[in-house]
This record gives structure tokens, C-alpha cells and sequence, in this order.
């Protein structure tokens, strides 16, 4: 075979991958559904057995998700922080087609913060249960 006949190949076979590939339209693109009504809880308006929970698992960055009657808790943890003036806040929460995304986001409050203190900054949201696994999407 010559050189010719080795880039005609080559030529052809690249148009047929292009058209494999774009047949499979977009990837990563979620659908979103709905937005999901939420409830943002402090540990008293938590279920006793999800507070030691997540009291057990506060020291390291942690996800989970606590079923409880018709209601579903999705919770969030940062881990030990040297730190205060710290709150978690709820970026995002929706149905999509085969899930349920929880976007959360750390941040500082304030300009003044002491440095010789231990947090542990977590957010625990509160939503109808729904039978789908929740995808904890990172920034």
C-alpha cells in the first residue's frame, strides 16, 4: 500500500468515529426536573438518631442521606475546621430525570475570624422522600 492509501483510510475512519461520537449527543447535561421545597434543620428539628449520626461522623467531611416517615434528610458535613465564622449553604437542590442533586457550598461569615477554634459546619436539609439516590455535586 502507498502513503495515499494509508491517509484515505486513516481519513475515512476518523469521519466515522466523528459520527459515532456525535450520535451520542450531549454527555454530562442534566436534566432538571423540578426544584425541591426544602427545609434547612438545626439539631432540634432533626430525628434524635440521625443527631448522633452525625455526631459520630463530624470529625472527617461526610454525605449522607436519613429516611424518616415521608421525609428525606440530606446532610452534608465539612469536618473538623480550625475555625469559626463558618456556615454551610444550600447552593442547589432539584429532581432530576434519575436523581435528586444537592449542591452545597462553605463559606465564611465574617472578616474576624479566631483561628484557635474547632468547628464542624455541616447543613442537614429536610425534602419529601423520594425512592431516587442523591448525586452531591462538588464545585
Amino acid at each position: 500500500m502507498n502513503q495515499s492509501m494509508y491517509t484515505t483510510i486513516f481519513l475515512a475512519c476518523s469521519m466515522v468515529s466523528l459520527v459515532f461520537l456525535s450520535a451520542c449527543g450531549k454527555t454530562g447535561e442534566v436534566v432538571r426536573i423540578k426544584d425541591l421545597e426544602s427545609t434547612i434543620c438545626d439539631d432540634s428539628r432533626l430525628p434524635s438518631e440521625l443527631v448522633e449520626i452525625i455526631n459520630e461522623k463530624k470529625e472527617q467531611p461526610f454525605r449522607l442521606t436519613y429516611m424518616a416517615g415521608n421525609y428525606m434528610y440530606i446532610v452534608v458535613g465539612y469536618g473538623a475546621q480550625n475555625r469559626d465564622a463558618l456556615s454551610v449553604v444550600l447552593e442547589d437542590l432539584y429532581l432530576g430525570e434519575n436523581a435528586i442533586y444537592m449542591d452545597t457550598k462553605l463559606v465564611s461569615e465574617s472578616q474576624n475570624v479566631k483561628t484557635d477554634v474547632l468547628t464542624y459546619p455541616y447543613i442537614a436539609v429536610k425534602c419529601e422522600k423520594y425512592d431516587y439516590p442523591v448525586i452531591f455535586v462538588d464545585q
